[in-house]
């Protein structure tokens, strides 16, 4: 009976490294989409929004961590 709880609880976390993993692939791909338009549009506007990507990147990667 052990043995089953052990493997489930593998999974699980296994599963949440998945979902974590594909959650940051989504947000950069969104964000290499929407930075491709804007620096079609405007080079400073594209600047200003990578600007705005990094931070916002760093805040989640910093409450993952907590």
């Amino acid at each position: 009976m052990s043995e089953k709880k052990e493997k489930k609880k593998w999974f699980k976390k296994f599963m949440a490294l998945l979902y974590l993993m594909l959650n940051d692939i989504f947000f950069l791909i969104g964000a290499a989409f929407i930075l491709v338009a804007t620096y079609r549009y405007s080079v400073n506007i594209g600047l200003m929004l990578t600007g705005v990507f990094f931070m916002l990147y760093s805040y989640l990667l910093s409450k993952q961590r907590r």
